[in-house]
């Protein structure tokens, strides 16, 4: 029975910490994402300020090309959509793999009082 014991202790401690390194990684993936949106949105403030006759580039790689201001504001404001539906996702994914934390560590302490 404590050979089980073990295996289990063991399987359920491996589990707990892919679980938390899961959720580390989506909330670096949400960091980015967030900060993602706060780069388009300072552009478009910016390129607000401008006047509609000033030449814009758009970067692609390492070149610029020259991109009509209307582009690049339509461009950046479906960028900030995206970020936002990734966060929610995200987030999403954070709560459920937050309850699988809570349930594994529930087990974990379960056996720990077995012994």
């Amino acid at each position: 029975m404590e050979i089980l014991d073990k295996q289990a202790f063991f399987e359920t401690r491996e589990k707990l910490y892919t679980l938390s390194r899961s959720l580390n990684i989506i909330k670096q993936r949400i960091q980015i994402a967030e900060n993602d949106r706060k780069k388009c949105l300072i552009t478009i403030n910016e390129l607000e300020s401008l006047p509609t006759e000033t030449k814009t580039y758009k970067a692609i790689g390492k070149m610029f090309v020259i991109s009509p201001m209307s582009s690049l504001k339509v461009e950046l404001k479906q960028q900030v959509q995206k970020d936002e539906e990734d966060v929610k996702g995200l987030i999403n994914q954070s709560k459920y793999i937050d309850a699988q934390i809570t349930d594994t560590e529930r087990s974990l302490n379960e056996l720990v009082r077995k012994k």
